[in-house]
């Protein structure tokens, strides 16, 4: 059965408003009727575009790592790969900034609350740190043919350690909100990439 524009329109909307609440109360504490007194569809239509809340919280999941991804891919830019990296750590600072250090990160918040009970969320959630970690690993890889770094450690334990630093970062950052937590984060990944 074909999707109308009209029915896009309403898939997408849903998707986006139940991201807000999603990051804002988690899954589990987030009930049916919240989502359609957030989005404002009809139960009804609610089920059309979604078969369970689960279904519709796997597709928040898939839309906003299409978008984190779209985001990274533009915040990686920079005279070398090095500065790539600095430079994509400090546009998701910025977000959280933006954001007021509120909410964190809708990932490292799933992961925190449903990875253990779900493997399907888990699956998701493992994707998105498995190809945040290879984009990174590359362009270290490219550094260090470069002679841009000089490490004891493996370009690939570089990666997941700069990508679990700014997971710490952005939880730390919306417990304390202070952006000093932050950039002595961001500090510390320079210094990590001999910056």
């Amino acid at each position: 059965m074909a999707v109308t524009v009209k029915g896009e329109k309403t898939r997408e909307h849903i998707l986006k408003a139940s991201r807000k609440i999603f990051i804002k109360q988690g899954f589990h504490n987030t009930s049916v009727s919240e989502i359609i007194s957030a989005t404002g569809v009809k139960k009804g239509n609610l089920y059309y575009h979604f078969a369970s809340k689960e279904d519709l919280g796997l597709a928040v999941l898939e839309d906003a790592k299409e978008e984190f991804f779209h985001f990274l891919n533009k915040s990686l830019s920079g005279t070398d790969p090095v500065a790539k990296i600095i430079n994509s750590c400090q546009a998701i600072f910025n977000e959280q900034k933006k954001n007021n250090f509120v909410d964190g990160c809708l990932f490292g918040n799933t992961a925190l609350e449903m990875t253990d009970s779900n493997p399907e969320f888990a699956s998701v959630i493992q994707e998105v740190f498995d190809r945040w970690t290879n984009k990174l690993e590359i362009l270290l890889l490219e550094a260090s043919e470069s002679k841009l770094l000089n490490s004891r450690i493996s370009e690939k334990l570089m990666a997941k350690t700069v990508v679990a630093t700014v997971e710490g970062a952005i939880m730390m950052s919306r417990v304390s909100k202070r952006e000093k937590d932050l950039f002595d984060f961001l500090a510390a990944i320079k210094n990590l990439l001999d910056h």
